[in-house]
Parts: structure tokens; C-alpha cells; sequence
């Protein structure tokens, strides 16, 4: 605020009842109550991009979606997305992407408003490649065989699926081949088991991702415990 103040000296000849010469000082005042207005410019986007720091299997599509950012404004957004080793700039709300190898791969979103100032934030993927191997054999009773596979951090899921073929047949047709199955996981906790199986398919499908905490070889014991059995088995780790 600023204060002027003016004085005025003037020399007054007063002729009335004093009779007589007087100085007579006028002081003046003046405030200036102006302020000079703020100019409000708005407040910037927030980005954000769904899902934050996802995993997906390769070749997995995936979408990532700018539609959770918001304006307090209420301006309209303009989206533009940048991958990790690809050149190109996209302007969608929304982006399908997959990844053909493994790896972890950032990912960048700018979201713009209408007067300009913008919001930047990025995520990173994590690209695994599942487990898959399958084991063939065949054993004879008392025989056993032992197959292991890695299960790292992560896994979502574990799918063990097994063929037998009883080998001993027509002659094991009263008395039937049969192995035993043992899942256990890296730690030697038993996780699955399977008694007196025979000819026949079966299936473990393990989702419990508390039952997965244990990272490192996993095994699978198959024991003949009658006759003769073949046996193919197929192993997948999800991630």
C-alpha cells in the first residue's frame, strides 16, 4: 500500500477578527488501498495410469487406461503415452499393449488440460515368461522317479497334468497298475498328494499364492506301487 501525504505551506492574509497574519499548514493524506488482483491460473492435471506396476506373461495383452486421472477444474485432458522401446507418441484414454520377451519395461503418461499445464507419471511393467516342460517315463513296482521344475517369485499359478498308461494290461485287469504322486514344494513342505492311482488323467491346479510363497525347485515324486505304469506328465508356472 502506498501514502502520499502533501503539504501545502501557504502564506495567508486574514483579514477578520484576529486582525493579524497566520501560517496555516494543510496536510493532505492519501492512501492507496489498490492491491494489484491475483491472477488465478488453475491448478494441473493429475496423471495416473491403471494398473500401477502390473505383471503380465509374454505375448499377455495388456491395458493400460489414462481415464482415472482427474482436473480439479473440471478442464478437458488430452492423454499422450510413451513406451519403452517404442518410438512412437499415443493420444488414447486407453492402450492395449504386449511385450514379446521378458523384462521390466517403464511406461510414461503426460496428461495435458485445456490451459496447458500438464502432469506427468509413469509405471513399470514386469514382463515374465511362464514355466512349461514336460516329463515322460515308466516304472516298474517299487520303482520312483523325481521331477523337478523352478518356481520363482510371483508365480500366480501351477498346473500339474499327468496321463498314465497301464502297461501291465490285459494281464492287470483284476489286479491294476498303480503309482503314488507327491507335490512338494521347495522347502519339503507336501503341497498335493495322490494315492492308488491307475490308468487313467488327472489334474493339480494350484492358485493359493500363500502356497506358492516358497521360491526354488519344486518336486514331483511319482512311485510305482503296483505292476508297471507309464507316465506323461506336463508341468506349467503361470506368472
Amino acid at each position: 500500500m502506498k501514502k502520499v501525504t502533501l503539504i501545502l505551506l501557504m502564506f495567508v492574509l486574514v483579514i477578520g477578527a484576529s486582525g493579524g497574519y497566520g501560517y496555516y499548514t494543510y496536510v493532505l493524506e492519501d492512501e492507496d488501498n489498490e492491491t494489484t488482483p491475483s491472477s488465478n491460473d488453475g491448478s494441473p492435471p493429475i496423471a495416473r495410469i491403471t494398473p500401477s506396476m502390473p505383471k503380465v506373461s509374454i505375448d499377455e495383452n495388456i491395458t493400460f487406461s489414462a481415464t482415472d486421472s482427474t482436473d480439479l477444474d473440471g478442464d478437458s485432458l488430452v492423454y499422450s503415452w510413451s513406451f519403452e522401446g517404442d518410438k512412437e507418441i499415443y493420444s488414447n484414454a486407453t492402450m492395449v499393449r504386449n511385450y514379446s520377451s521378458a523384462g521390466d519395461y517403464k511406461v510414461t503418461l503426460v496428461v495435458t488440460d485445456s490451459t496447458g499445464l500438464y502432469d506427468e507419471t509413469e509405471t513399470t511393467v514386469t514382463v515374465v515368461s511362464n514355466y512349461e516342460e514336460s516329463f515322460e517315463g515308466s516304472l516298474n513296482e517299487g520303482q520312483s522317479d523325481t521331477l523337478t521344475f523352478p518356481v520363482e517369485n510371483g508365480a500366480i499359478t501351477l498346473v500339474v497334468n499327468w496321463s498314465l498308461n497301464d502297461q501291465a494290461q490285459p494281464f492287470s485287469a483284476l489286479d491294476p497298475s498303480t503309482v503314488d504322486l507327491v507335490l512338494s514344494d521347495s522347502s519339503g513342505n507336501v503341497i498335493r498328494n495322490e494315492t492308488g492311482e491307475t490308468d487313467g488323467n488327472g489334474k493339480w491346479e494350484i492358485t493359493d499364492s500363500e502356497t506358492l510363497q516358497s521360491t526354488g525347485d519344486y518336486e514331483l515324486t511319482i512311485e510305482c506301487t503296483n505292476g508297471e505304469m507309464g507316465y506323461e506328465i506336463d508341468v506349467t508356472v503361470r506368472y
